[in-house]
């Protein structure tokens, strides 16, 4: 018996340029205490199908076809006040981003007592009784103090735990969680999705899963819904689908999956184009116009669904055969020649010695203590010309913070940056500015990074009038061939950033970034709000550019698949220090850091067999201040091999018996681990 049975859903939505189908004829059930993994690009449709089951829609939205029974009830009959006594009481959402769904102005405790008081006839004592019991279920640590904190002061982490407790505190049948662990690193996206499902175990709770990260699908769904264009193109169960996927669009979205044991000399399967306006579309498969198996009949019938054995239902004219996943891969993989072996590259470009920085805090009274938060403490390292530096960790570990020092953003407390040769901590600000044309950096956030006030051309052009180059005519050429080499088209100059999509505002931010022709560009989590194959894309554009225009990468991410792909060497960064320092292959093949270990352990893998047998991740537990670090070996109040010499000597950062280097007293066997992740 079906807990939610959604059947031919169709919600418009009206816009000045026309009415908008996000969600046509999408048909699914979920059973009481199942996970269905909701999979697709942005745009699919997704979360527009999770706002219609809840009806919260946006202005000019309105649910036009089809049915949503819920426990035996039809929501789309529902009155608005019967709604909002099933909102929140019996279905529940998780949002996307919990510090805009969070209020900023009252305490975590205020906002769990609403909650829960809106749907329980219950005294102010007893919902705080609740609040308290809630934030203690899902693992926050101290629950009596978080609830007088407000979101800002919680981390990534806590505030999505916060989110999740607002959403169980009346135990919902079905929980609707909506890319519940897109912006978390590895190690807390496994503690979330661990907490969610023993959550639904003690609760018999049904949860649909919003996600574009198909390993966590894989390891987290029962039955898995591929969305595309507003409609349902594939739905199977987790392990049929992704051992035979039958649709197009599926077995494209795992070639453009960037895997640790993939070939690093090979790009990445793109899907060529980007996803339909869901305005007036023709009868048509509506992949085709990306799709290179489509035929001519693509592109003039609308195709049927097709049910398979055991339930396997997919909408493809020309389907994938059951034949594995190999074949197709290769016919899209291509190689791509590095110019040289990193260990060629004898001068360093770029070095850090001893770099330490520390922010000051606001004392709590005017007589108290000073207090800093030690961001980065004594990272030495250097950057070669030519190769692409990838630095990881957790947030908090300091990696922005050494992004921001190698630009000149932020000057360190201590120690020395060199660029060929120059201390840039030293110089004058004149001369460091000229220097900085050759440092360059693209920031996490490239829609918050550029001004929405100017055209796309003006922020290209920006940075060459800052550095006086070029007469005006040469300036709007160079614009031009940059929009041309990151892959936009020539009338993108005069639009606004607002008007393109997450990978297009992306490569507008790499243009700019190369107006000035650096020789080092800084990425700061380049691809992290991306889907896979968007990212897919935007890493094959970054290695092309890489060998047209000679550029020196630094990525900084926590995605440690994408820095397996694209970096030469990698340092593991642990509250400021740097714990380990190798090429991608020595790092993820032979990890000597129990943290770097466990880092990789935590990476979901697109393979429902292996990834549920994995064994739980041993990083728990919140990242330690930064204010007030462990002594000796920071790493030690989470690591499972600490002695009492971790407490008291810190280790160096040192290579030993020919193998890369790692701070750590007791470094793991070098053995070469087991394949991380299977190709799909």
């Amino acid at each position: 018996m079906s807990l939610l049975e959604v059947a031919n859903l169709r919600t418009e939505i009206r816009t000045p340029d026309g009415v908008v189908c996000p969600v046509d004829d999408v048909s699914f059930t979920v059973a009481p205490g199942e996970t269905v993994g909701l999979v697709g690009e942005s745009g699919s449709g997704k979360t527009m199908t999770g706002m219609s089951i809840l009806r919260l829609l946006p202005s000019g939205g309105s649910i036009v076809g089809g049915s949503i029974r819920f426990d035996g009830r039809e929501l789309a009959e529902l009155s608005s006040t019967e709604m909002r006594r099933l909102r929140g009481n019996e279905i529940a959402m998780i949002f996307q981003d919990p510090m805009t769904s969070l209020n900023p102005t009252r305490t975590i405790g205020s906002q769990l007592r609403e909650a829960y008081r809106l749907h329980r006839d219950v005294s102010r004592a007893d919902a705080k009784r609740r609040a308290e019991e809630v934030l203690g279920l899902v693992g926050m640590p101290r629950p009596r103090e978080r609830l007088g904190d407000f979101p800002h002061q919680l981390s990534g982490g806590m505030r999505q735990r916060a989110m999740i407790a607002i959403a169980l505190i009346c135990e919902p049948k079905l929980l609707i969680a909506d890319e519940p662990t897109t912006a978390l690193d590895v190690s807390i996206q496994a503690q979330i999705l661990e907490l969610l499902a023993d959550l639904k175990s003690r609760l018999n709770m049904a949860i649909l899963l919003v996600t574009h990260d198909l390993g966590v699908i894989a390891g987290h769904a029962d039955r898995v819904v591929v969305m595309y264009a507003g409609r349902v193109a594939e739905q199977a169960g987790t392990a049929d689908l992704f051992a035979d996927p039958r649709h197009r669009y599926t077995s494209a979205l795992f070639e453009s999956m960037p895997t640790l044991e993939m070939d690093a000399g090979r790009s990445l399967a793109a899907i060529p184009g980007m996803p339909p306006k869901l305005i007036d579309l023709a009868p048509m498969c509506r992949f085709a116009p990306r799709c290179r198996f489509a035929a001519d009949d693509c592109r003039t019938e609308d195709p049927a669904l097709v049910q398979s054995p055991g339930g396997h239902q997919h909408t493809c004219l020309h389907p994938r055969s059951s034949v594995g996943p190999g074949p197709d891969r290769r016919e899209v993989l291509v190689r791509v020649r590095r110019e040289a072996p990193v260990s060629d590259r004898k001068a360093p470009l770029l070095e850090l010695h001893q770099v330490h920085k520390a922010f000051p805090l606001r004392a709590d009274s005017a007589l108290g203590p000073r207090r800093q938060v030690h961001a980065v403490s004594g990272v030495s390292l250097t950057v070669q010309s030519g190769e692409t530096v990838g630095v990881v960790g957790e947030s908090g570990c300091g990696k922005t913070t050494i992004g921001r020092m190698l630009v000149g953003l932020d000057r360190p407390s201590s120690g020395s940056i060199s660029f060929e040769g120059r201390d840039l901590t030293t110089m004058r600000r004149g001369e460091l500015r000229h220097r900085r044309r050759n440092l360059q950096i693209m920031f996490q956030d490239s829609a918050a990074a550029l001004d929405p006030r100017m055209p796309v051309a003006a922020l290209i052009e920006e940075p060459l009038i800052a550095q006086r180059v070029g007469t005006r005519r040469q300036r709007r050429a160079e614009v031009a061939e940059l929009l041309e080499a990151v892959g936009l088209p020539s009338d993108a100059g005069t639009r606004y950033a607002h008007e393109f999509s997450g990978g297009q505002r992306q490569r507008i931010a790499i243009a700019r970034a190369l107006a000035l022709k650096p020789k080092i560009i800084v990425a700061d989590e380049p691809v992290s709000a991306l889907d896979v194959s968007i990212q897919a894309q935007i890493l094959n554009l970054m290695r092309s550019l890489q060998d047209r225009y000679g550029l020196t990468y630094v990525v900084i991410s926590h995605d440690l698949s994408l820095l397996k792909y694209l970096a030469d060497r990698i340092g593991v960064m642990y509250l400021g220090k740097l714990v380990e320092l190798g090429t991608s292959n020595e790092v993820y093949r032979a990890p000597r850091h129990p943290y770097t270990a466990g880092l990789i352990a935590t990476i979901p893998l697109p393979d429902p067999v292996r990834e549920r047998a994995k064994e739980e991740s041993t990083l728990g537990g919140e990242l330690p201040s930064a204010i007030d670090p462990p002594s000796g070996c920071r790493f030690r109040t989470r690591c499972p091999r600490a002695t009492d010499l971790c407490a008291q000597v810190e280790p160096p950062l040192q290579e030993s018996a020919g193998l890369h280097a790692v701070a750590c007293h007791y470094p793991l066997d070098v053995a070469p681990v087991d394949d991380i992740a299977v190709a799909v």
